[in-house]
Parts: C-alpha cells; sequence; structure tokens
C-alpha cells in the first residue's frame, strides 16, 4: 500500500474521524461533496539518503484541510484528525512514526454560498519509505 492510501486509510478507519464525516480525499475536495470534509495535500517528500541508498524512514510533510459548515464542527473534525495522525501506528504495510504539528491556522473562506470554516493543519509525518 501506498503512503497515500495508508494515510487515507488511517483517517477513514478513524473512529473519531469517521463520526464527524466520511470524506476524505487527496488533494482537491470533490465539487459535489458536503461538508464536513478533509483534504489532504502532500507539500514535501524528502528523501534522505546515503551511500548505502535511501534512509530506511523519512519526512513527509502534509497538509490537511478540515472544512465544515461551522467553526464548532471544523475544530472537532481538527482535532480528531490530530489525534488520528499523531501517535505511531502501522497501517497497510506503512509504519508511521509519531507525526510532528507544524503549525494549525484558521482559514476560513467567503463563498457566494456562505462562509466555509477551514481549519488547517501542517504535520511533518515521519514514515517508513
Amino acid at each position: 500500500m501506498s503512503f497515500e492510501t495508508a494515510l487515507r486509510s488511517r483517517l477513514k478507519d478513524d473512529a473519531g474521524v469517521a463520526a464527524i464525516t466520511s470524506q476524505v480525499d487527496w488533494t482537491v475536495r470533490p465539487q459535489a461533496s458536503s461538508f464536513p470534509a478533509v483534504v489532504l495535500t502532500n507539500i514535501a517528500d524528502q528523501r534522505d539518503q546515503h551511500f548505502q541508498g535511501f534512509a530506511g524512514f523519512r519526512p513527509t510533510r502534509v497538509q490537511i484541510d478540515c472544512y465544515a459548515a461551522t467553526k464548532a464542527v471544523a475544530v472537532s473534525l481538527r482535532e480528531a484528525v490530530l489525534a488520528a495522525v499523531v501517535p505511531a501506528a502501522t497501517k497497510g504495510g506503512v509504519t508511521f512514526l509519531r507525526s510532528f504539528v507544524n503549525t494549525v491556522l484558521d482559514r476560513g473562506d467567503q463563498t457566494e454560498t456562505g462562509f466555509i470554516h477551514r481549519e488547517l493543519i501542517d504535520l511533518t509525518i515521519w514514515r517508513s519509505a
């Protein structure tokens, strides 16, 4: 299983996240999808090397956007996502070491249909190569 598939599965299979939403997608939230939703974006995938080849674990920086119609739900989803992805775990053959939160931001947007609340999480996920 790829890192991307394993991370998405980790979020979808988490009881806390699943209690709020089943929508977890990479890069783009499908246009017809409803809220709340989670969108994952790979920001940087550093591949450290040594003379023997690639290092066993590597840091991948991922942005996770938690979208909701209300601030309270966006914050609840943010906290559920953090609880799901920060601890070490193994999913689909991918070993996740503890993740590190770089920043959390409130990035809501006014749209034609109203205000959309977005909690942005930027983390570094240490994982198997």
